[in-house]
């Protein structure tokens, strides 16, 4: 088990382990499950919102960013909210998964059973 709090060693653990993987995600919202679904891990990126958009994830007004989790094929991707700034995510990395709490959202991502696509 490994405990990582911010957005940076966050996303770096995620490209080492899950890029390119077909994955389970299932998200919640103070505790309530909001969704569940199967994709395959093909780009993560970070952005930083504008002002206009942070009000939509925010009541603080604090400067947000997401972790852009894409596929390229099925053109699908989700998003993970975060405070920009150190120690404002949190995420415990097990050998199979992992879940990522920030804001009010929690985001459990398992290593699917499938086979992992190939480099190239």
């Amino acid at each position: 088990m490994k405990k990582l709090s911010t957005f940076e060693d966050i996303f770096n653990k995620l490209l080492q382990d899950y890029q390119g993987r077909t994955v389970e995600v299932e998200t919640r919202q103070n505790g309530v499950r909001l969704s569940s679904f199967i994709t395959t891990i093909d780009e993560i990126k970070i952005k930083a919102l504008d002002k206009k958009n942070c009000k939509k994830w925010s009541v603080d007004n604090k400067h947000i960013g997401l972790l852009l989790i894409e596929e390229k094929f099925k053109n699908s991707k989700f998003s993970i909210p975060f405070i920009l700034g150190f120690n404002t995510m949190q995420a415990i990395f097990l050998e199979n998964g992992v879940t990522i709490s920030s804001l009010n959202f929690e985001f459990i991502i398992k290593k699917s059973k499938q086979k992992q696509k190939s480099a190239g």
